[in-house]
């Protein structure tokens, strides 16, 4: 008779479920069965006596935590028919916050910090709330010293597991680190007067319990006899110090992962710490799970080609015994429209032929401003979709702050818009000055920015009340007078200058960054309304429609669209990955970290082995983003996938041998079709024709229209790599670039 709990194993499988003693390290590859493993690993250790409750597992994700536990649940129903411990318990499944507030509900008062174990816990909106009044308080300007950007320092301190003092004592003083050393102290003194915890606390301080209190040590350890980490390449430091304190005195620790999937050091995530395990447990033994049950074998070709070009991980070699299927398609496109245009065609022609559906198909892009062209061609097409793990582009509050702006200038009647941005970015504007206009409006019967036209009759206003308004009103006006001589990207631009908006979203946190290039994204579709003749209300009515066509959304067979990031964890039979061009992916941050890059790389790992059936990956000729129009070689990494499990569908191959020479003719040729036009408009002779024709050389100092002053890294034909101060990497074409040599 067959025994459940080895069912459906296979030997490296089995081999990680029968040791149940001692450090164990399993390098799980993409949908290699990870789960089934440590499930299948538990039951095993009750069927063996040890108590479901003496076991510990911990993971990062509710979602896996709860399935986690499904599952053990299910196969415990076959254990207990033979369980010898009468009324076992359940093992303890949870993820680390949810296992640390156990523990600090019990023990927290011996601690002794001021804490009881009626606790509160604060949430990311908590905490925002409490350092903007300690700010306002000490006298901060929010416009200099962002509070975001305080607790994401205070976060990644605590991560770290640095008290206030120890922040202090490390940083490089300047402005802002001074800021934060001041405020820390302070965040934390009222956090104990609230009888509160953040998220960040809720490991610090089970770490500081064990440390400081032995006893208490002794009995966790006692307790949880064997513990079990999920995807242990995603801890950071606090989390690694607290697996290391209860297990190292029994080292019965599994924990399960896979380094070439680490993809979160943005979070504070150390891969190092599942690459130490054989250093930090001498007498560990590590078991790799290599066979892959979700791809196809060129799907695998194509991840283990890429993945080896890393010079740091365990070396791993997913295979499977799935057919071999479909090679990996790659396919040229002129820009991001036709990128679009071509997905979309994808999907009809695999809906035709083979019967797929809508929800079979996943988009993974690497930066969420690349969402737009994409919904916009999903959109054109009629074709429903959802985003996961963000907000479709139309949607997101940015966008519609600033689209209410263009509405307003449109139509000073519109009192929808007018409410959403007249305290947007604030004005000091109270629901009592709001009220106030809004009574004139209804006794006069005027639209409330016409009220705004006798502002100064007011009596029931403050004088600075009166001006804030005026202004704001002599804004609409002068913007309304310009819509009648000029484009709508030009509105748009003369709009976030007046308002500051972009330095309105600069909160110093990587959320206000992808604020701004939403932001900046509107003008590639600003840009294509520039011809018409009334500019503005062709936009907006654009817009409108492509709202309409939300309604989509609540189908249950759409496109799913998320980052690479996002999508880790998920698989889906077809998966489209557009953008691989240089710059974008890897992103131009990465350039010149080697680390950045292998990051990268992983994240290009993860997305191709999401793919159960199918894989396509597309590179744009020039992209349109952030309202410049940019041309980019395809990306490093398509010359290191597997060159046989791969067919190019454009006139070009992949990667390194992709025949440079035809794409740089075909570059040129998009480059000549700009010249033969002639700037329309302001934005266009910013980014537009150049009569410069200097020869360049790598080190050649530039001075930008927009961008400022850089130094050439690299030339490919007529496209220039140049580092701009303050800016980054920018990809420019030579001739068409607004660029002068500085000369020494």
């Amino acid at each position: 008779m067959s025994d459940p709990i080895f069912d459906g194993l296979n030997e490296c499988q089995r081999k990680a479920v029968e040791i149940l003693e001692g450090p164990l390290l399993i390098l799980a590859g993409a949908g290699s069965g990870k789960t089934k493993c440590l499930t299948h690993r538990i039951a095993n250790l009750i069927a063996h006596g040890v108590k479901g409750d003496r076991i510990l597992a911990v993971t990062f994700t509710n979602k896996a935590a709860n399935e986690m536990k499904t599952r053990v649940e299910k196969l415990l129903g076959f254990v207990s028919s033979r369980d010898t411990n009468p009324g076992n318990k359940l093992p303890t499944v949870g993820t680390f916050h949810s296992v640390c507030v156990r523990i600090l509900r019990k023990d927290i008062e011996k601690l002794d910090y001021g804490i009881t174990s009626s606790f509160v816990i604060f949430n990311t909106d908590d905490s925002r709330s409490l350092m903007k009044i300690l700010m306002k308080e000490r006298g901060y300007d929010e416009k200099e010293i962002k509070h975001k950007a305080v607790l994401a320092h205070i976060s990644a301190a605590k991560n770290q597991l640095l008290t206030p003092e120890e922040y202090s004592s490390t940083i490089d003083p300047n402005k802002f680190t001074r800021a934060v050393s001041e405020l820390f102290p302070e965040y934390q003194k009222r956090l104990a007067e609230h009888n509160a915890l953040d998220f960040d606390d809720l490991l610090q301080k089970v770490v500081q319990l064990f440390e400081s209190n032995e006893k208490v040590l002794e009995k966790y350890r006692h307790r949880w006899d064997h513990l079990l980490v999920d995807e242990y390449q995603d801890t950071n430091f606090a989390q690694y110090r607290l697996v290391r304190l209860l297990a190292d005195k029994h080292q019965n620790l599994c924990v399960i992962g896979d380094d070439h999937q680490s993809i979160y050091s943005f979070r504070g995530a150390d891969y190092t710490n599942i690459l130490n395990f054989e250093k930090d447990f001498p007498n560990a033994r590590v078991i790799k799970l290599e066979q892959n049950y979700r791809s196809t074998q060129n799907i695998l070709n194509n991840a283990n080609c890429l993945i080896s070009f890393n010079q740091t991980g365990q070396k791993k070699e997913l295979w499977t015994q799935n057919e071999s299927g479909d090679p990996l398609r790659i396919f040229e496109v002129a820009n991001e429209r036709e990128e679009g245009s071509a997905i979309v065609d994808h999907i009809r022609e695999l809906q035709e032929k083979e019967n797929i559906r809508l929800s079979d198909c996943v988009i993974l892009y690497r930066m969420n401003a690349q969402s737009r062209a994409l919904e916009e061609a999903f959109m054109r097409q009629q074709i429903p979709y959802q985003i996961v793990g963000g907000t479709k582009f139309f949607d997101r509050r940015e966008i519609k702050d600033v689209i209410a702006y263009l509405r307003l200038i449109f139509n000073p009647r519109d009192d929808v818009a007018f409410l959403r941005v007249i305290n947007t970015p604030t004005r000091k504007i109270g629901p009592a000055t709001i009220e106030t206009v809004k009574k004139y409006s209804e006794h006069y019967t005027m639209s409330l920015f016409e009220v705004l036209e006798n502002v100064k009759d007011m009596d029931e206003l403050a004088e600075n009340k009166q001006k804030v308004l005026a202004d704001f009103r002599d804004m609409i006006l002068h913007l309304r007078k310009l819509n009648r001589t000029e484009p709508v990207s030009i509105i748009l631009d003369h709009l976030l200058d007046k308002i500051e908006y972009l330095k309105y979203l600069d909160d110093g946190t990587s959320e206000g960054e992808m604020r701004q290039e939403n932001v900046r994204e509107l003008f590639s579709v600003a840009t294509k309304y520039d011809s018409a003749d009334d500019s503005l209300a062709s936009f907006l009515e654009g817009v409108a429609l492509i709202a309409d066509v939300d309604q989509y959304k609540e189908s249950a067979d759409q496109v799913t669209m998320m980052t690479m990031h996002t999508s880790k964890g998920l698989e889906f039979p077809i998966v489209f990955l557009p953008g691989w061009e240089d710059g974008i992916f890897p992103s131009a941050n990465a350039q010149f970290s080697h680390e950045q890059v292998e990051e990268e790389r992983r994240l290009g790992y993860v997305g191709i082995t999401r793919a159960q059936k199918k894989c396509f990956i597309t590179y744009a000729r020039s992209r349109m983003l952030f309202g410049r129009t940019d041309y980019s070689s395809p990306s490093k990494f398509l010359s290191e996938l597997h060159e046989d499990s791969v067919q190019q569908d454009s006139p070009v191959s992949a990667g390194s041998y992709m025949g440079r020479r035809k794409y740089d003719s075909g570059l040129e040729k998009e480059k000549q079709n700009i010249l033969s036009h002639p700037p329309r408009n302001r934005q266009e002779a910013i980014f537009g024709v150049s009569d410069n024709e200097t020869e360049f050389t790598v080190g050649t100092r530039l001075r930008h229209a927009d961008f400022g002053e850089g130094t050439i890294i690299q030339i490919s034909g007529d496209v220039l790599s140049v580092a701009f101060a303050g800016m980054g990497v920018k990809k420019i074409v030579a001739s068409v670039a607004p660029i002068e040599v500085i000369n020494s």
